[in-house]
Parts: C-alpha cells; structure tokens; sequence
C-alpha cells in the first residue's frame, strides 16, 4: 500500500526521483542509466497478463546498421549506463543474433547486459552460447509450479519443458560462469495468487547467493488492460514515474516510446534511425512530462494516468538468495 496519500509536487517530487534511482538529477538526465532495445518483436507466448497481442504484429528483426549505431552511441557514454537490456515487447531468444549482439556488447565494456525470458526456447544449446558471449543477467518468469495453472497464463508454452529448461540452465550456468545472475520470477495475478510461499520455497535451494526470487504484482499496462487490485490504485498518480528519468525504450524500427509499457507508441519521442540517444533523452517532450509528474499532474498523461507499472510495493516478494539459509553458494 502506498505511502503516498497525496500527490507529491516540487522539491519533493525531485527528491522522491532522485531517492529511487539513486542519482541526482543532473546525472540522470545526461543519458538513461537503463536502455531496453528490441532486438526482434515477436513471442512465442500469448499470455493472459500482456497487454500486447503479437498475432496482430508484423515479426521484424532489428537490423545490424541500427543495432550498431545505437551500440556505437552507447559505447560513447558507456561510464553513464548501468544496464543494457536486449529485450522489450518481445521473447530475446527469439533472436537469432542475440548471443552475437551480447556479445558486442560485453566486448566494448558495457557493465552489465540483461535479458529477459519465458525459458521456452533455453534449450542447452542455447543457454551455453549466450553464457558464453558474456551475459551478465537473465531475468527468467515462470508464474507456477502447477502445469495447469501455467499453461493456462502462459498460452503456447509447456510446463514441462520450460520447468526442465530452467533446471539445465541453472546447472549450466553454475559450470560456464557462477557470477551469472539468475532471477527467478512470478508475476502474481487471480490464477497464481497464493502461490507466493510455494514457489520461494521451491527455488530458494535451487539457486546460488547472489541469484534473486522476485514476485511482481501484475500491471495494467499503462491502464490499456484490466489487472488484478491490489488496494493502491487510488494512489498511484501521487508520485512521479521513476522510469522517465532511468529506462530509454528503443524499437525495433528505431521507434523510441515513452516506457516499456507504450506499446503502441501513443508518445513517440524520435527515432534512433535519424537521432542520438542523447538528444531525445532530453528532448523537449520528454521534459515536459517530466515536468507533469513532478508537479503532480502525471494523470494528464493517458499512458501515465493509473499506470501501477512502478508502484510503490511493485514486488509483492523479493529474495535476494544469500540471505537465506536454504540458499547455495
């Protein structure tokens, strides 16, 4: 439940930001800490959750020029970037090039690359070359332990297969790169709901001490789908949305949204095909809604107003694994 009984504005909407993302303002908007790039568009999946309908989308695939400039600029200001993460309205491993692009990644010294999967597709194979390219965390979501409470979020996939994927995986990783981090996830819903003990219960032996369990309340999409309550939602607009001054959202056409959760792109802010990261991250746009959330005034905005993307308590648990005895080092 949100602390925030009424809107935060001013100095305290800034100090609100800064708190979160653990940098001054000045800092954050020189260049985003956090860029999601979408390196193909498509999923294997048709979750109940999603506010996205992939059999209404064109599969397209990023193409290397694009790829390589915006790597190229990411490059330039890489002591600014925290993350990079090769995914956004997608399944990465979808991507035939992804370990490839990893591995760019990596070589030019990116701190940290991230993906995140269904597990689906994270056959032995597949999870020994992206290990091997250099990857640094792979956020991995499987909301049950029960195949037929899975199988009917995650539409397409198969409980067993993507349970057995997980295991290899983890076994796989302990091999190649123990500093590897895995985060084992659950987004809780109506299907799932009391669940949450189970399934900590069930992974926290699996993993190693710096690996994290994380159940994340389901999101509305920006308010564009329905979502299960979780008693905030009339507090939500109270605080500014920290990721508009953290997370840069390219693509796969160039296309930079507003956040992850503008899938259809209702607020463009540019395209990298034609401009730079730096430019439109301080874009005139972009401050000026910016500006609405640090005035209280975020429910101006459709794509913002009753977002609960960033809610307050997103997670409705977090196991960081070293901190519990069942876990291994």
């Amino acid at each position: 439940m949100s602390v925030f009984q009424q809107p935060l504005k001013g100095k305290m909407a800034l100090q609100y930001v800064e708190k979160k993302q653990g940098y001054s303002l000045e800092t954050l908007t020189s260049f985003p800490k956090y860029i999601m790039i979408e390196t193909i568009n498509s999923c294997n999946s048709n979750c109940i959750m999603c506010g996205i309908d992939f059999r209404k989308k064109k599969k397209e695939e990023m193409t290397d020029a694009l790829f390589n400039k915006i790597t190229k600029e990411i490059i330039e200001n890489k002591d600014l970037v925290e993350k990079v993460m090769l995914y956004l309205d997608c399944e990465p491993l979808l991507d035939s090039k992804l370990s490839h692009r990893i591995h760019i990644m990596k070589e030019s010294g990116i701190k940290k690359v991230n993906i995140a999967s269904n597990a689906s597709l994270l056959n032995e194979w597949v999870g020994s070359e992206i290990i091997n390219a250099g990857l640094d965390e792979i956020y991995i979501t499987m909301d049950s332990l029960k195949k037929e409470v899975y199988e009917s979020i995650r539409c397409g996939l198969k409980f067993e297969a993507v349970h057995n994927n997980i295991l290899c995986f983890i076994g796989l990783r302990n091999k190649l790169n123990p500093r590897l981090v895995i985060r084992i996830q659950m987004i809780q819903q109506e299907k799932n709901f009391n669940e949450v003990g189970a399934f900590n219960d069930y992974w926290i032996p699996k993993l190693s001490s710096n690996d994290q369990i994380i159940v994340q309340k389901a999101h509305n999409w920006g308010s564009t789908i329905k979502a299960v309550q979780f008693g905030d939602e009339n507090t939500l607009n109270n605080v500014p949305c920290v990721g508009l001054w953290g997370t840069f959202c390219i693509h796969v056409d160039g296309e930079v949204s507003l956040c992850s959760v503008d899938t259809k792109g209702v607020v463009s802010l540019g395209n990298i095909n034609s401009e730079r990261i730096a430019d439109i991250w301080s874009c005139a746009e972009m401050e000026k809604i910016r500006e609405r959330h640090l005035s209280g005034k975020r429910n101006e905005i459709d794509v913002c107003n009753g977002c609960a993307l960033w809610r307050e308590d997103k997670h409705a648990a977090e196991e960081i694994i070293s901190s519990n005895e069942g876990g291994r080092g």
